[in-house]
C-alpha cells in the first residue's frame, strides 16, 4: 500500500508541475500576441508566427502527457480504494 500512496503522491507532484508548465506557454503565447498588437512597426508575422507555433506544439505535448499522468493517477486511485477496502475487510474478521 506504502509503494502505492507514494507513486500516487509522486504523480501528484508532478501534475503540478505540468500545469505550471502549460501556464506559463499559454502566458508566452498572451505575451506574444499583446506584443504584436501594441508594436507600431513592422513585425515579421511569419517569424512570430513560427514562434507562437513552436510554443503551441510545446503546450500540446504538456496537454498530452498531463492526460496520460491522469489516467495512471485514477487508475493508481481506484487501487488504493481496492487495497483500503480489501484491508477494512479482512480488519473486521
Amino acid at each position: 500500500m506504502d509503494d502505492v500512496m507514494v507513486t500516487y503522491e509522486n504523480l501528484a507532484l508532478e501534475e503540478d508541475t505540468l500545469v505550471q508548465r502549460i501556464r506559463v506557454c499559454e502566458d508566452c503565447v498572451s505575451v506574444i500576441l499583446d506584443y504584436i498588437s501594441n508594436k507600431n512597426d513592422s513585425t515579421h508575422i511569419l517569424t512570430v508566427e513560427d514562434i507562437v507555433s513552436a510554443i503551441h506544439v510545446i503546450e500540446q505535448d504538456l496537454q498530452t502527457e498531463l492526460l496520460h499522468l491522469k489516467l495512471e493517477k485514477g487508475v493508481l486511485a481506484n487501487k488504493i480504494k481496492w487495497i483500503k477496502y480489501k484491508d477494512s475487510k479482512e480488519n473486521v474478521r
